[in-house]
């Protein structure tokens, strides 16, 4: 069995805003005690079941229309990518949790459909995080998402991997009790 990427998450044209943000399920992760993996992102933490957000995307051209999108079950995450040296003001685990999931799912999506990662992409990947935060009422939502749009091209552009290829190593990893 091998992970397609599905339709492209991506809008067709520039985002002027995003609204009507919800999650659909519950996050649920399974953490690997002895299966590390070596390859970005690095983490022990890997999703036990699709989680999924909801919301109507605005365009500049004055069209809208709603969109849902899905972290798919056994993606690997380092959950909220915050370097350790910061974890005194902001930890991994938060009330920013879920849009980081969502987030993290966006910065490698465009792999599977793009050659070269695109500005609008990834300002779409940072906007759908904003709205994400918003909705959990994340309280230092403004200086979290100052910091991934000070640092999130230099990681959005840097893949050298598609999802898809990272999906069909990482699924074999999630045992069969870890359904949906």
């Amino acid at each position: 069995m091998t992970w397609e990427p599905g339709e492209d998450p991506f809008p067709k044209g520039d985002v002027k805003r995003i609204s009507d943000f919800e999650y659909l399920d519950e996050l649920k992760f399974v953490r690997h005690a002895r299966v590390h993996v070596q390859k970005t992102p690095e983490s022990l933490w890997q999703l036990a079941g699709d989680f999924r957000a909801r919301m109507r995307v605005h365009l500049k051209d004055g069209t809208s229309y709603d969109l849902t999108l899905t972290a798919p079950r056994g993606m690997y995450t380092d959950l909220a990518s915050v370097p350790q040296a910061l974890w005194l003001f902001i930890g991994p685990i938060g009330s920013h949790l879920e849009a980081s999931i969502i987030h993290d799912y966006l910065y490698m999506a465009w792999t599977d459909y793009r050659d070269e990662a695109r500005k609008r992409d990834w300002d779409f990947a940072d906007s759908v995080f904003l709205a994400g935060l918003k909705v959990s009422k994340t309280s230092t939502r403004v200086p979290i998402y100052l910091a991934v749009r000070l640092m999130g091209w230099f990681v959005f552009r840097a893949k050298s991997y598609t999802l898809k290829e990272r999906m069909n190593e990482w699924l074999p990893l999630l045992a069969p009790s870890h359904q949906r």
